[in-house]
């Protein structure tokens, strides 16, 4: 039986094709690992939107109690509860006197 072995010698395209093989192999796991990170900052993204629409609502919740507060209504009526007058003709004292 004959047995047949290839050359072992090496040529240069041997080389070069190792070499962009391995660029290939290397640019590819770079590129999942992008990716990887991508998706992630992509949902951590979507998460602070979220979290940004909900403090957008407590805010609006907030003012629209505020200014529920300071309703001249709700204000009479806190005037009336503690006692106070209105003052048609008021003395304003002024410090650059």
């Amino acid at each position: 039986m004959t047995v047949i072995q290839p050359s072992r010698k090496k040529t240069f395209l041997d080389t070069l094709i190792l070499f962009f093989g391995g660029g290939v192999l290397v640019g590819l796991a770079v590129s999942v690992f992008f990716y990887a990170y991508s998706v992630t900052y992509r949902h951590e993204i979507n998460s602070l939107g979220n979290k940004i629409a909900d403090l957008k609502l407590s805010n609006a919740e907030l003012n629209n109690n505020l200014f529920g507060l300071t309703d001249i209504k709700n204000l009479e009526i806190l005037a009336q509860e503690k006692g106070l007058i209105k003052d048609k003709n008021p003395q304003w004292e002024f410090a650059s006197r």
